[in-house]
C-alpha cells in the first residue's frame, strides 16, 4: 500500500463532522494535512470534535473551525459555507441518520418521513448545491492560479440502505435512494464544469453497520421484526465484535476517494454484491466482469431466497402482533 495521500494547502467541509463516522473523517484527514470545518447542529458535540481534530493536526498551521447550523435550511448552509475564510477543495456529505424515526409506517408520523428526509437528503444536496455555486463562481472569476486543474471532490456518506427495502426503515430507506440518485446525476452534470481551471469528480459512498454512538441509539429504536433481518438481535458486545468502527470505515472510504472511486462500499461485501445488481445509471467498477457475473447470481439466486425469507418473517410478526393484541 502506497503512502497517503498529502492534503497539504487544501480545504476540506465536513457535514455531520462532529461525530461518528464524520468525525472520523475530519480526523483522518487532518492527519493529511488538510484544514477542515465541520458543519453540525449542536454547539456542544461540535466542540468536542473540533478539540479531537485540533490534537489530530499535522502540523499546528492547519486552521479547523466548528460552525453550528440546520444543515436541512439552504439559506442557511450557503451562508455559512460563503461565511468561511477559504473555499473548500472537498466536500464529504455525512449527516444523516434516524434512530428517531425507525418504526412502519403505520406507527411512525408523517413529520418523521419530513424529518428523516431533511436529515439525510436535503441535508446533503443543500451542501453539494452551495459548493458547486461557489465554486462554478469561482471558475468564472479565474479563481485558480495553478499550472494544473484544480481538483473539486463532492463525496455522499450514504447508506447500503439505498439498495434495498427492509421493514421498520420506511422513512429512511427512501432518503437514502434520493442520496443515491442525487449523487448519480450530479456525476454527470459535473462533466458540463471540467475546464482547464478545474476537474470536478463525485462520489457515492455506502457503508454497511459499523460500531458509532448513531448505531448504539439506532438498536434502541429499530422494531424487532428489523433487527432479525439484519441479524442485529443480539448482545451489542456482539455486534461491536462483527461490525468495523467508524475509523476502519472513514480510512476505507477516503482511500476508494484517493483511487477515483465513484461507487465505495469497501466495509462490506453484502454492500457490494447488493450493487451489483442495481447499477442503473451508476458506473461499474474497474473493468465490470465482477459486477457483472456477481449481478446475476445476486438476481437470480439471493434476492429470492432472501425476498421469500423476510416476507415469511413479516407475516409471522404480523400475526404476532396481532396474537399480542388480542
Amino acid at each position: 500500500m502506497g503512502s497517503a495521500k498529502s492534503l497539504h494547502g487544501k480545504t476540506v467541509f465536513i457535514t455531520g463532522g462532529s461525530g461518528g463516522l464524520g468525525k472520523a473523517i475530519s480526523k483522518e484527514l487532518a492527519t493529511r494535512g488538510a484544514h477542515i470545518t465541520i458543519f453540525a447542529r449542536r454547539q456542544g458535540p461540535l466542540d468536542e470534535a473540533k478539540d479531537e481534530i485540533l490534537a489530530a493536526r499535522l502540523n499546528e498551521d492547519q486552521d479547523v473551525n466548528a460552525v453550528s447550523l440546520d444543515l436541512a435550511d439552504a439559506s442557511k448552509v450557503d451562508e455559512a459555507f460563503r461565511a468561511q475564510p477559504r473555499i473548500p477543495d472537498i466536500l464529504y456529505c455525512s449527516a444523516g441518520g434516524n434512530h428517531a424515526e425507525n418504526g412502519f409506517l403505520a406507527d411512525i408520523e408523517a413529520s418523521d418521513i419530513e424529518n428523516c428526509m431533511k436529515n439525510n437528503y436535503y441535508s446533503s444536496a443543500y451542501a453539494a448545491k452551495s459548493a458547486i455555486d461557489i465554486w462554478t463562481a469561482d471558475d468564472k472569476k479565474g479563481g485558480s492560479q495553478s499550472a494544473q486543474p484544480r481538483l473539486r471532490q463532492i463525496i455522499f456518506i450514504n447508506s447500503a440502505a439505498a439498495f434495498l427495502g427492509i421493514p421498520g426503515s420506511i422513512a429512511y430507506t427512501p432518503a437514502k435512494c434520493a442520496v443515491r440518485a442525487l449523487a448519480d446525476t450530479l456525476r454527470m452534470e459535473v462533466l458540463r464544469y471540467n475546464s482547464p481551471a478545474s476537474t470536478y469528480t463525485i462520489h457515492c459512498a455506502f457503508p454497511a453497520d459499523f460500531v458509532s454512538p448513531g448505531f448504539i441509539l439506532e438498536q434502541k429504536t429499530k422494531t424487532p421484526l428489523t433487527k432479525r433481518i439484519q441479524g442485529l438481535d443480539r448482545p451489542y458486545e456482539e455486534l461491536e465484535g462483527r461490525f468495523p468502527s467508524s475509523e476502519k470505515v472513514a480510512s476505507l472510504t477516503i482511500a476508494a476517494v484517493d483511487r477515483g472511486e465513484f461507487i465505495i462500499c469497501e466495509d462490506s461485501f453484502a454492500a457490494s454484491a447488493l450493487f451489483t445488481n442495481m447499477t442503473g445509471p451508476s458506473p461499474k467498477r474497474g473493468l465490470g466482469i465482477v459486477d457483472s457475473i456477481m449481478g446475476l447470481l445476486v438476481g437470480w439466486i439471493v434476492w429470492p431466497v432472501l425476498r421469500r425469507r423476510w416476507e415469511t418473517m413479516c407475516r409471522e410478526d404480523g400475526e404476532e402482533s396481532r396474537k399480542r393484541a388480542e
